[in-house]
C-alpha cells in the first residue's frame, strides 16, 4: 500500500510539470516557452488507468488452452507417453533377460552340485541383472500410478491420460 502511495505521489509530481531544483527565478526578458504540441485531432486521447501505470506489462497474453495442475494437454500427454514407454521398454528387457537366463542356465531345473543354486558366474550375473531390471520395472510402474493419481487430483480429462 505504501509503495502505491509513493508511486502515486511521483506520478502526480511528474504530471504537474517539470520542476527543477536548480532553476532560478525566470528572466522577465526571456521569450515565453513554446506551448507543448497538441494531440492529433483524429480522436480523443486514450486515458490510462492507474493500474496500468502501476503494473506495466504485468498482464501478459495467456494461451487459450486449458491448464490442469500447471500443465496443458500436450505436457500431460507427453508425460504419460514417456512413462508408458519406460514401462514397456523395461517389460521387454525383463522378458529378454528371463529368456537369456533360462538358456544360459540350461532350463528351469538346472541345479549345481553345491546345493541347488547355480554357481556359474554368467548365470549369477544374469540373475543380478534381471533382479535390477525387475526393480526398475516396479519403480516405473509406481511412477506411472503416481502420475495417474496426480492427474486425477488435478482434474485432468481422461482423454489426456490415455493414448489415442
Amino acid at each position: 500500500m505504501r509503495a502505491r502511495l509513493l508511486v502515486c505521489a511521483w506520478l502526480a509530481v511528474a504530471v504537474s510539470g517539470p520542476a527543477r531544483a536548480d532553476s532560478k527565478d525566470p528572466d522577465p526578458d526571456a521569450p515565453a516557452p513554446a506551448p507543448p504540441p497538441t494531440a492529433p485531432a483524429e480522436g480523443t486521447p486514450k486515458k490510462i488507468g492507474l493500474d496500468v501505470l502501476l503494473n506495466p506489462g504485468a498482464v501478459a497474453p495467456q494461451p487459450t488452452g486449458k491448464y490442469y495442475g500447471g500443465k496443458d494437454q500436450k505436457a500431460w500427454e507427453d508425460e504419460f507417453r514417456r512413462a508408458r514407454e519406460e514401462v514397456s521398454d523395461l517389460e521387454g528387457k525383463v522378458e529378454a533377460g528371463t529368456k537369456h537366463l533360462r538358456s544360459a542356465a540350461g532350463g528351469e531345473w538346472n541345479y549345481s552340485p553345491a546345493g541347488g543354486e547355480p554357481t556359474d558366474p554368467e548365470v549369477l550375473k544374469l540373475r543380478a541383472q534381471l533382479r535390477r531390471d525387475r526393480q526398475s520395472l516396479e519403480t516405473s510402474r509406481q511412477r506411472l500410478r503416481d502420475l495417474d493419481v496426480e492427474a486425477s487430483l488435478a482434474g485432468v480429462p481422461e482423454e489426456w491420460r490415455n493414448p489415442h
